[in-house]
């Protein structure tokens, strides 16, 4: 299997699993304030726009296209007009396997303090995944190529389908060999890739 197959697998999984989470669809304290998608794009982007200012020296990445995905009543297998948004950033800097570690530490410190519970924990690999109160999701993965991405997942109200947000197309990514977006790091950097 492919280099940018194995990747596209592992950030499908990666994603899959954020948006299965999402923050809650209401708008703080009072449920007749729900969250609509622009909202929970808004809301997705400030929670990596964070990850990513905790981290130093700074990180360059690229950005997926915002995604959401219809809930389905589990029974009927009907929509029920809830939606799950997320968006998966892809670090652009070679990160060394010396700094992983410290790379996922500094992530984890931050998460923690935005008061997410971390739900897995995994130095090995090294991955993390967290759940907040409000129901928002974060999740952090690296696949064999030393690909790392980040993602979070936010709730919204809407009678949409499942797709790419028009609007929030992201970033153009470089053509891999296949055809397919190339998520390879392309950048060094002084501290982090030695």
């Amino acid at each position: 299997m492919s280099r940018q197959v194995l990747s596209r697998v592992a950030v499908s999984v990666v994603l899959g699993s954020t948006l299965l989470g999402g923050c809650s669809i209401w708008g703080g304290d009072d449920p007749e304030q729900t969250i609509n998608v622009k909202q929970a794009v808004k809301q997705v982007d400030s929670i990596l726009d964070g990850t990513f200012k905790a981290v130093h020296p700074r990180l360059q990445w690229r950005d997926e296209p915002a995604h959401m995905s219809e809930r389905r009543n589990s029974f009927t297998n009907t929509a029920n007009g809830e939606m799950s948004v997320g968006r998966e950033r892809h670090v652009r800097t070679r990160i060394s396997k010396a700094k992983l570690t410290e790379l996922l530490t500094d992530v984890d410190k931050y998460w923690r303090r935005e008061g997410f519970k971390i739900t897995l924990l995994n130095p090995r690999e090294p991955s993390i995944m967290g759940e907040r109160s409000d129901g928002c999701t974060v999740n952090f993965s690296v696949t064999g190529f030393g690909d790392v991405a980040i993602s979070a997942g936010a709730g919204a109200q809407a009678d949409l389908v499942s797709g790419d947000i028009e609007g929030e197309e992201g970033d153009k990514f470089p053509k891999a060999p296949n055809g397919g977006p190339d998520y390879a790091p392309d950048l060094r950097d002084p501290y982090w890739s030695k």
